[in-house]
């Protein structure tokens, strides 16, 4: 008996779902970059003339930290961080207590990396028997924008967590988005401190003033990061396939992977 043929493939377009699936297992959404650069910078307005970062800096940690609170709160619940949920279905059966179940989670996780955090920070250098509510607060607001993002993005993957944060290429976007928010932020925090053993005698010098202001300046620097690498590069690759696509179409020429093919066929021939 003549063996069945099967059906060639036909090729991926962009818009397919085949094509999502393959090239964007996961839809960005861009509502949390615009709040977050809000939010961030709510955080960093004072409510009241006496209560500041030079003056009570413990309380001043404390309300920026129930703002960038209230932001991935509402992100959570809202269930729009980071990514868009590809099934509609089970976002609107979503019941609300699963919701607020996700908001203590997100809390409670960032207060846990909170205190690994204020840990390291003292063994770097900060006051061991005294200013403990600066220190802490400081690291709770580190936490907030280093760590919550991963939190959210990579949920309790520890494979994904390992390759976003420690390798250094990151393969997916919520790895790709989880790396650049806690690098971005970590890194200017570090910068940040090295001013703080400084002999100036400036204000801003004094604990933990320069780390905070590192992670927030951090902080806004991988928001425009992630948004160029996890939103413009797709869109700009996903144009390049489609016009391709087009051309081909176009001048009726074979996809390259059947171009390769021939000319290997060929190759082979002129061997033999």
């Amino acid at each position: 008996m003549p063996a069945k043929k099967t059906p060639a493939a036909e090729p991926l377009t962009v818009g397919s779902s085949e094509y999502d699936s393959k090239m964007y297992p996961v839809e960005p959404n861009g509502i949390e970059l615009m709040l977050g650069g809000m939010f961030s910078a709510m955080a960093l307005v004072s409510p009241r003339r006496g209560l500041n970062l030079y003056e009570s800096p413990a309380k001043y940690l404390c309300v920026s930290a129930t703002v960038l609170f209230g932001y991935y709160a509402i992100l959570t619940f809202a269930d729009i961080y980071c990514f868009k949920v590809t099934d509609s279905q089970r976002r609107r059966t979503r019941t609300l207590g699963s919701r607020f179940t996700a908001v203590l989670k997100m809390g409670l996780a960032t207060l846990a990396s909170a205190l690994v955090l204020s840990i390291v920070f003292v063994l770097f250098g900060a006051p061991i028997f005294s200013q403990h509510g600066e220190t802490y607060m400081a690291a709770v607001n580190v936490s907030f924008l280093a760590v919550t993002p991963a939190i959210l993005t990579l949920k309790a993957d520890i494979g994904a967590w390992r390759k976003a944060l420690l390798s250094l290429q990151p393969k997916t976007l919520p790895e790709k988005w989880a790396a650049g928010f806690f690098w971005c932020t970590m890194v200017t925090c570090w910068a940040g401190a090295y001013f703080v053993p400084m002999d100036w005698g400036r204000p801003w010098q004094r604990w933990p003033i320069p780390i905070v202001g590192g992670a927030f300046l951090g902080y806004l620097i991988g928001l425009m990061f992630v948004a160029i690498r996890c939103f413009v590069i797709p869109l700009g690759r996903a144009d390049f396939n489609e016009t391709e696509r087009q051309k081909r179409e176009m001048t009726r020429q074979p996809p390259p992977t059947a171009r390769s093919a021939d000319q290997g066929s060929s190759e082979t021939k002129k061997l033999k």
